[in-house]
């Protein structure tokens, strides 16, 4: 029999019992459309993620300190007299409230060779007030910074200029403030250039304004804080260390290599020698990249296998009913068999129907797939407090591709004949007389 005619006889017996056909074909739409939607809801979200992750500088490096009487995952890979090929540091952010880094210390890393900008970036709860003698204070983060820590945060000024080399080295009594910031102490009608604010009652003068970024996280928003040379912060929060530095190698290639030598010569410095013992850890913004993809891929697999469940259901749903219709046509069998048909043109038959009934649910689920996985990415994109939009939130765009809907249609197929092989031999390997005799 040719296939063509063989063809042509399934979609006949499907058609002949609408009913069970279809309500075969949709244990297949329903697998294969949820593999459709999560896995490109998956997809997307991660390409949502790295987008926004890509913004992130790959030649920044964060210098951490850390507790060294507190045993974590900090070291993942060799330190520096670790064998690791690219030795390092990985910390939890935050360092347990400990403070270990010095003026010293970033000394080593603002002169270590590659590392094109540095900055310290230490911050405390300050008292904030409009007189010395205000009797209610109201409470700001203030950050203890460099000259070079607006261009590398990418932060744009909306008026005046940004702490200078002489005001952070003789530790003026400067203030940079947030745009938020000054509207909230000043209000929206004052000018803050040239405004003086008191901070733990000692008096400054704004000399720049900084403008919230359209993508600024709801925490930590440059826009609420305040920004002070890291000298005079040390000596107006009394201390003598601080908790992060900041620096930017000169490309992607000496990244590695530039935080390595900077971080052996603190350890160095702090007379550490056993890397256990580390109160100094270093990040790199590429490894976070990298650490976020690798989650995000696995996000997405992870949901591609539990869609994937659902079509197993659906495969023994079609073995079911190509049994049945194997018990229902016993005698139509003994016929074909009776006038000539070999085994392997009724094993054809019933696999070609098998795969028929998987191909029209993989098509038609692909198609529900996506109408569903759009739907669901403008539901995640737009649910408060997720992390992935913020203030400006809009859809998460799915991500289905050819190979993704390919893959579904092969699978599809894949499945009749997995499932539909079963009752195909079953049917090819009937007695002929025996079938002749069913009734």
């Amino acid at each position: 029999m040719k296939v063509g005619a063989l063809i042509k006889q399934s979609f006949s017996s499907i058609a002949h019992n609408k009913i069970r056909s279809g309500l075969t074909i949709l244990g297949i739409v329903i697998g294969i459309s949820s593999v459709i939607a999560l896995v490109g809801l998956g997809k997307g979200l991660q390409a949502n993620v790295t987008q926004r992750l890509v913004n992130l500088d790959t030649k920044r490096m964060t210098f951490q300190s850390l507790n060294p009487e507190r045993e974590t995952v900090q070291r993942e890979r060799g330190g520096p007299n670790g064998g690791g090929a690219q030795g390092g540091f990985v910390f939890q952010r935050g360092g347990g409230g400990t403070e270990t880094l010095t003026e010293a210390d970033y000394a080593t890393v603002k002169g270590t060779t590659n590392i094109a900008a540095a900055s310290p970036d230490a911050s405390t709860q300050t008292d904030v007030t409009k007189s010395a003698d205000a009797g209610e204070a109201t409470a700001f983060q203030l950050h203890g910074v460099d000259t070079a820590y607006a261009s590398m945060q990418k932060y744009e000024l909306t008026a005046g200029e940004f702490l200078t080399e002489t005001q952070v080295d003789e530790s003026h009594n400067v203030l940079i403030i947030g745009d938020q910031a000054a509207q909230d102490l000043l209000g929206s009608d004052v000018n803050p250039l040239g405004q003086k604010l008191y901070l733990k009652g000692t008096e400054f003068t704004v000399t720049g304004v900084l403008k919230a970024p359209a993508d600024a996280p709801p925490f930590n928003n440059p826009a609420d804080n305040l920004y002070i040379g890291y000298k005079r912060w040390l000596t107006l929060s009394e201390k003598s260390v601080f908790s992060t530095i900041l620096a930017d190698a000169s490309s992607d290639d000496t990244v590695d290599s530039a935080s390595q030598t900077a971080l052996k010569a603190m350890l160095t410095s702090h007379n550490i020698t056993d890397e256990t013992k580390a109160d100094i850890g270093v990040s790199m913004n590429k490894d976070l990249l990298n650490t976020v993809s690798s989650v995000a891929g696995s996000f997405t697999d992870t949901l591609a296998g539990i869609a994937a469940i659902s079509l197993i259901v659906g495969g023994i749903g079609i073995m079911n009913i190509m049994l049945v219709t194997v018990t229902e046509r016993t005698r139509e069998i003994g016929l074909r068999r009776a006038v000539g048909a070999k085994k392997h043109q009724i094993l054809l038959q019933f696999l070609v129907e098998s795969v028929l009934l998987t191909l029209i649910g993989g098509i038609v689920g692909v198609l529900l797939g996506m109408i569903f996985s759009n739907y669901a990415g403008a539901i995640v994109g737009n649910i408060p407090g997720r992390g992935i939009g913020g203030a400006n939130a809009s859809s998460v765009q799915a991500v289905i591709d050819l190979g993704t809907m390919v893959m579904a249609v092969g699978i599809s197929a894949g499945i009749g004949i997995v499932f539909g092989l079963f009752p195909a031999i079953k049917a090819a390997n009937l007695d002929p007389v025996e079938a002749l005799r069913h009734e």
